[in-house]
């Protein structure tokens, strides 16, 4: 059996190549850097060797150049597989060192391995591998393996000083010297608070303090932190403002939490600041402090859609790639045989593999404002109708029960029910009535959409939320669940085959809530 050694520092890819190779019939031994690898080859002589470049101890080229220069390896062929080194003149100055061949991650599988085979074939037959060279002189090939390292790392150094500067600019903002005037402080919508520098008691406190941490004025002055906060809270403010006063500089806390009188605990963007005397010497503490909790809630939904929506232009982008792929095979079928029975059954797969196609650009534009909007409280029952009214269901009765309820979610929650309805007409057979009403408990609130139709076997419960099922692509609940996840809100199928399905969507506190009862909208 043909016998590979890869080389590769990360593990998932030594496992990933392994696979495929194991895949095609091959044997394979592994290294996880050039050191490690001659070893292995020069008490094992490898029939082919396929490495990565960027790695500890011993980088790939620096392996190819021993590999070529070692008589007992230089016959056997060396392949470079590579995602860093991309640059033409990486692959040439590969080629210079002797490698037969020099690929970019990621490959098809099938590729690959007809590149792996093709080196073997030459190999075999005598031809195709690269003429055993003279390396050169040592000064000329580290001046030719510095230019590349130095290609690697310029784009590094440019991003770093991009990020010197970025952070220069934000320190610059906190030098700040503004003049103590009661008129300015009262009319910020920020906590502003000021305790002398001797004791760390209160002395000055404005009414946007006064609504957040939820104590008057009056009852502040004169008390420090260990009179409204929890001990470890207090000793954490405590010990900043020391620290402050000690070093007379402002003090950036991008994010702390403290606990308030009515609102709970929130999340607090603060800078500290010393007052000095004319003597040089701390006077006052200044504190400013943002309440970021809604913001910060926000930009992290914001952050898990981007990902959901990069996953959705993963999907579309593999499925018309493969698409493209099959229909290449195709036409080279029809010019090889343009005529005969055959070119029927051709034309039928290709018509097929275009519809797919069209239905996986389709579903990309329903879903291509995944994540493009902050997450906003929606009113369930809204959504719900607006979701009926795209679908015609004139034989179902409906129980809606949800008057009053709002949930923290995506602007996509109306596709979520959308899918759910449409679901139930494609799939409950014998269905007739369709209903949605919720249950409250500690851990927050449950939406139940239930159908009477057959209801969904126990071991397909999960699978309906696979992007494939059953071998067919089903990416509607798939997407639900990933839309609801960007608020933290989870679905599960939960009925009992026989009796109908239950869809249950849990909402974690704080991510509901109750209004008057709207009145219906028309649908």
């Amino acid at each position: 059996m043909t016998r590979i050694l890869i080389v590769d520092d990360i593990q998932t890819n030594i496992y990933l190549l392994e696979s495929i190779l194991k895949g095609y019939g091959f044997s394979v031994v592994s290294a996880r850097n050039g050191s490690e690898a001659l070893d292995v080859a020069r008490k094992d002589p490898p029939d082919l060797i396929i490495t990565d470049i960027l790695m500890p101890v011993m980088d790939g080229f620096e392996l190819c150049r021993q590999w070529k220069a070692d008589p007992l390896l230089e016959k056997i062929p060396f392949v470079f597989y590579t995602a860093t080194y991309t640059d033409p003149r990486d692959e040439q100055f590969a080629m210079s060192l002797g490698a037969e061949r020099f690929i970019v991650k990621p490959q098809k599988p099938e590729v690959l391995a007809r590149v792996v085979q093709d080196v073997l074939n030459q190999r075999e037959e005598g031809g195709g591998l690269s003429e055993t060279r003279p390396l050169g002189d040592e000064m000329e090939i580290l001046c030719q393996y510095n230019e590349v390292l130095f290609r690697k790392l310029e784009s590094k150094v440019v991003q770093l000083h991009a990020d010197i500067e970025e952070r220069k600019r934000i320190e610059a903002k906190l030098s700040e010297n503004e003049e103590f005037l009661d008129a300015i402080i009262e009319n910020i919508p920020d906590m502003i608070f000021v305790k002398d520098a001797q004791n760390l008691r209160f002395v000055r406190f404005n009414q946007a303090g006064e609504a957040l941490v939820g104590f008057t004025r009056e009852e502040m002055y004169g008390k420090n932190d260990h009179d409204f906060f929890p001990s470890e809270q207090a000793d954490f403010f405590i010990e900043k403002d020391r620290e402050v006063l000690a070093g007379k500089n402002i003090l950036d806390i991008p994010r702390e939490t403290i606990r308030t009188r009515y609102k709970g605990t929130r999340i607090i963007h603060t800078k500290k600041i010393p007052i000095l005397s004319r003597t040089d010497e701390p006077k006052y503490l200044l504190g400013i402090s943002e309440d970021i909790t809604e913001r910060i809630v926000a930009e992290e939904a914001l952050a898990r859609a981007v990902n959901k929506l990069n996953l959705l232009n993963a999907i579309t982008f593999d499925e018309i790639q493969n698409a493209v792929f099959s229909l290449s095979g195709y036409l080279d079928l029809m010019k090889k045989n343009p005529t005969g029975d055959s070119l029927k059954q051709y034309l039928e797969k290709q018509t097929a593999i275009t519809e797919a196609m069209r239905n996986s650009l389709d579903f990309a534009k329903m879903y291509q404002d995944l994540g493009q909007k902050p997450p906003t409280w929606q009113n369930v029952m809204y959504s719900f109708l607006f979701a009926l009214s795209h679908i015609d269901t004139p034989s179902f009765s409906r129980s809606i029960e949800v008057e009053g309820l709002e949930i923290y979610a995506d602007p996509l929650l109306e596709m979520v029910f959308l899918t759910l309805i449409h679901n139930v007409i494609q799939h409950a057979r014998g269905a007739t009535a369709i209903s949605l009403y919720y249950r409250e408990s500690e851990e927050g609130i449950t939406l139940f959409f239930e159908d009477n139709g057959e209801g969904i076997p126990d071991d397909s419960k999960e699978m309906i939320f696979e992007r494939e099922c059953e071998g067919k692509k089903r990416l509607g609940l798939f997407l639900s669940r990933e839309i609801l996840s960007i608020t933290d809100i989870t679905i599960h199928e939960t009925g009992t085959h026989g009796r109908g399905a239950r869809f249950e969507l849990a909402v974690p506190k704080g991510a509901y809530r109750f209004t008057g009862v709207p009145e219906s909208p028309r649908v």
